[in-house]
């Protein structure tokens, strides 16, 4: 390539970077003359519970209180009041304290047998806890948390970024935390009463076959897919359901529905303008922005259909907020961190290779740049940042520069064999080649094995193939390409390289 079309490459190239750059790190600032703000692409990210915070609840089951619940409702007692004295006394023998939860004493309730909790409780309590994780599997939030508390209370933990508490009345988590509680059997009723072919024996999965979410448009809608025996119950029923109502705020109690409960909690309504010519169902449509309330019900709804009910019922306590783990300066501090760490990749580069260290300065702004749109906007922007993916993006960064000083000492030997600078460049990108794949191609299998592990490993998993794959790219091509413009537009190659030639003066 000639020296006067490098130079307008490169000239472009830096632009293009410099721009690209901006948009991604460039701080936010309102746009004057407008409502509009700028924001970088850094503030699209969506922070896990470590870096941004989030929310709690717990799921304690009937007969199951907390501590601090048990203290505010341990009744006072008056002096000399007899009647408040035994208010009293029945109180404290209806609870047994186990770690830090009340346990309700009621022999009917089976909670507690000899003063301990019974194998009973303990059994159902394990089956349903199993239930309620694996649904908040399924709604693959990318960094959540479910522990168990003092062996018989649940804690649900999910990022502030998942929740959204100015959409209280179709908020996805508000609907996951309550809904995923419930586990109670399936059933279909209509107008109050149980269908004549679940009286009959037959199970809700013998009638529906799945429910899925669907768009069709802008619009988002559940859709359910019946069974042939399903099929010929909806032609039964379907004369003699009610039209849908007009608005939410309606007055249904007069109207007629084919109801899917779960327990005592009716999931799903059906009306006769639901059942579509082929008897499919679609039911609760709503703008495409609200599909997250709909994938709640369609995970509530498949698992009564593969039965995982249980006879065990919780009360939720409401969503409580809590505070960064690493504290709430942890941000600014990383950001310091951060640019601490890139400046001093782009400038040791230059110190130590020359205009070759240049190369390392475009690769390390090209890697940024890829890997921040990618944790950004790849998936619709459901990575959750965590300190585990900060750390990801530093260790390929990290990489992306010990190979290229790797390339560079190959090059630099290939020199002091007396090659020419060309032929040394050849040389030294050629023996790398194959070692830099192996790196590559063992960080990438390690990143593929990881993806078997769900929520927070899982989003880690597809962060570091990110960071694998741009760095591959960045080393193997991107920064080779970027070399060959720089050392075509370059007057002396051997300040380039800062190679010196030592000429041998024995005769």
């Amino acid at each position: 390539m000639g020296k006067k079309k490098s130079v307008v490459l490169m000239v472009l190239l830096t632009i293009v970077i410099a721009a690209l750059c901006a948009v991604t790190l460039f701080p936010p600032f309102s746009i004057p003359g407008t409502v509009d703000k700028w924001n970088p692409v850094t503030l699209q990210f969506d922070l896990g519970a470590d870096l941004g915070g989030g929310y709690y609840a717990y799921y304690y089951p009937d007969g199951v209180i907390s501590d601090t619940e048990y203290q505010d409702n341990l009744p006072e007692v008056e002096a000399g009041n007899a009647e408040s004295q035994q208010d009293y006394d029945e109180y404290v023998e209806s609870y047994v304290q186990y770690k830090g939860l009340w346990l309700e004493t009621d022999p009917d309730l089976g909670i507690v047998e000899n003063g301990k909790p019974s194998d009973s409780f303990k059994e159902s309590f394990a089956k349903a806890s199993a239930v309620i994780a694996a649904r908040f599997d399924k709604k693959q939030y990318s960094d959540y948390r479910i522990s168990i508390v003092d062996d018989y209370a649940i804690r649900v933990e999910l990022p502030a970024a998942e929740y959204d508490p100015n959409n209280t009345l179709v908020d996805g988590v508000s609907a996951a935390y309550s809904s995923f509680a419930n586990l109670g059997e399936m059933t279909i009723e209509k107008g109050g009463e149980t269908i004549d072919e679940i009286k009959d024996g037959a199970a809700v999965s013998d009638l529906i076959e799945s429910v899925s979410v669907a768009t069709r448009y802008k619009t988002a809608y559940l859709k359910i897919k019946f069974t042939s025996a399903g099929e010929d119950m909806l032609d039964e029923v379907k004369e003699s359901l009610s039209p849908a109502p007009t608005s939410s705020s309606a007055d249904t109690s007069s109207l007629t529905s084919l109801d899917i409960k779960m327990g005592e909690q009716t999931v799903v309504s059906i009306y006769s303008d639901n059942v579509m010519e082929n008897n499919e169902v679609r039911v609760m449509p709503a703008e495409t922005v609200y599909s997250d309330y709909l994938e709640t019900l369609e995970i509530l709804l498949e698992s009564g259909l593969e039965g995982e009910t249980s006879d065990m019922t919780f009360t939720t306590s409401a969503l409580r907020t809590f505070e960064p783990v690493y504290g709430n300066n942890v941000l600014t501090l990383l950001y310091i961190a951060l640019g601490v760490v890139i400046l001093a990749l782009l400038v040791f580069p230059v110190v130590k290779m020359g205009r070759f260290g240049t190369v390392g300065a475009y690769t390390n702004l090209s890697y940024l740049i890829v890997v921040l749109m990618c944790f950004a906007f790849i998936n619709s922007g459901v990575f959750e940042i965590t300190l585990g993916s900060v750390l990801v993006f530093l260790a390929g960064l990290v990489l992306v520069n010990v190979l290229q000083m790797h390339i560079y000492g190959a090059i630099k030997k290939e020199f002091d064999l007396g090659k020419t600078v060309e032929s040394s460049v050849k040389g030294g990108y050629k023996k790398t080649l194959w070692g830099i794949v192996d790196i590559y191609a063992v960080a990438l299998l390690g990143a593929l094995a990881m993806l078997i592990g769900v929520a927070g490993l899982n989003t880690l998993a597809v962060q570091m193939i990110i960071c694998v794959v741009t760095g591959a790219f960045c080393n193997l091509l991107w920064a080779r390409a970027i070399n060959f413009v720089l050392l075509s537009a370059s007057k002396n190659k051997y300040k380039y390289f800062r190679f010196v030639r030592e000429d041998d003066d024995d005769e």
